[in-house]
């Protein structure tokens, strides 16, 4: 693919033609050069966007990052997704001669999650660019592009298979480019940091040892311009960011790359210090990641701290992700709690900690209901007759090996009705090793 490659042909329709749907929200900004309208055509050129512009009128004082607003700047932004049925949405706003661009996608911030973009993950723009398009330099304005491609959650199978590629190729390109000659140092971290989001974007499914030093060399020279950036929260991004390199590449070969954990966990827990409870949906992200990170730890070391933190990180992230604003979320967050204080439970012989781990699977059966979901609840079970087996086999409490029981044998009746044979012998030989305790 080649710069002029991307753009729309005036002949004929291009193969992924429109592949992603992009809306501009109109900017906030104070000057007459209506930037938002302008982004939007210079977006429009691009034969892989079906870019809309929303104009419609509303109180936009939510987009000072340094307001208590963030819950508003989430909503908002989801409502308009929702209505406009987009990929993306690209919001601006000006800030001392610049305008900062953001970008959100449908469900930013649910879990479980893997490579993500903060909507406070921010690129500046010098204002002077919009007054006329011509402005703006190729290789900026791909860098542009790979970044609203780098931000989308795939949601169609076409998009699924060309992202990747496309962002391989745009990397291709902005790695022969050159620099924009008028853009100040002020503009350099920002720049660094999208940069280093689309290398991981796109590397993401091969990421080698060389692309892993490329991403973190790119992100380093961002932190390296920290004095430029505004907020603490920018460099909260990017630690946030080096977090998920490291966990990415941890995860690629977990059995080889015990650096890569624990780099990853110091990064998060740095991005922790500057994206706090006042930008909650970051934190309780964050926290997520590092419960997974922690507990990593500790089946690599076996410290009971490590599998301590986990449980705390999962515990302030159950904060954020409530029942009533995130079910499906909360969920998840109360299946890895079960789990974790169960594991934490059987290594310090707590019957305090295993019963609410018992409380947690309990949990997720608010989602995961008997008669909507009987699969899931009766593997809720069967997790719920293991635990109370082990407290029954620890204490010698033959009640707990009668909940054991029961636990199993719901289970089992479900298994049976729904004709899942495999699932019920399963739970049958479990079933059996508590008979053979008391019998």
């Amino acid at each position: 693919m080649t710069l002029g490659g991307l753009f729309k042909s005036t002949h004929q329709s291009a193969p992924l033609e429109g592949l992603f749907r992009v809306t501009v929200v109109a900017f906030e900004d104070k000057c007459n050069l209506n930037c938002g309208l302008r982004f939007a055509e210079l977006l429009q050129r691009n034969r892989l966007f079906d870019v809309n512009f929303f104009n419609e009128p509303f109180a936009k004082g939510f987009l000072n990052l340094q307001g208590r607003n963030f819950f508003d700047f989430i909503d908002r932004g989801s409502k308009i997704l929702s209505g406009t049925r987009s990929d993306i949405l690209i919001w601006g706003y000006e800030e001392d001669g610049k305008i900062r661009l953001n970008f959100q996608v449908k469900n930013q911030y649910l879990i479980p999650s893997d490579l993500s973009f903060s909507l406070l993950d921010s690129l500046f723009v010098p204002l002077s660019y919009f007054s006329n398009p011509d402005n703006f330099n190729e290789s900026f304005l791909m860098l542009i592009f790979g970044v609203i491609i780098a931000a989308i959650k795939p949601a169609t199978e076409e998009q699924r298979l060309h992202q990747p590629k496309i962002l391989q190729e745009i990397i291709e390109i902005l790695a022969n480019g050159s620099a924009p000659k008028d853009i100040g140092r002020e503009f350099m971290p920002y720049i660094m940091n999208m940069l280093g989001k689309i290398y991981l974007c796109g590397r993401s499914e091969v990421l080698r040892t060389q692309d892993i030093k490329i991403v973190k060399n790119l992100f380093d020279d961002a932190l390296n311009n920290r004095q430029y950036m505004r907020l603490p929260i920018y460099y909260g991004c990017i630690y946030n960011n080096i977090g998920q390199l490291y966990e990415a590449a941890y995860n690629a070969n977990k059995t080889e790359s015990f650096d890569y954990l624990k780099q990853a966990i110091a990064a998060y827990q740095d991005a922790h210090k500057y994206l706090n409870r006042n930008y909650p949906y970051d934190y309780g992200l964050i926290s997520y990641h590092l419960a997974l990170l922690h507990f990593e730890l500790w089946k690599h070391t076996l410290d009971l701290q490590a599998l301590r933190d986990a449980v705390s990180q999962l515990r302030e992230a159950e904060k954020v992700y409530s029942l009533a604003q995130f079910p499906q979320s909360w969920c998840h967050i109360e299946g890895l709690l079960g789990y974790y204080l169960s594991s934490l439970g059987l290594s310090t012989k707590s019957a305090t900690i295993m019963q609410l781990a018992i409380d947690c699977y309990k949990n997720q059966q608010k989602i995961f209901e008997q008669y909507t979901y009987p699969a899931e609840w009766a593997q809720i079970q069967e997790k719920i007759g293991k635990i109370y087996y082990l407290l029954g086999k620890q204490d010698e409490d033959e009640k707990f090996m009668q909940e054991a029981k029961n636990y199993y044998t719901s289970a089992i009746d479900i298994y049976s009705n729904l004709n899942m044979k495999a699932a019920m012998n399963e739970a049958k030989k479990l079933l059996n090793k508590v008979k053979d305790y008391t019998d």
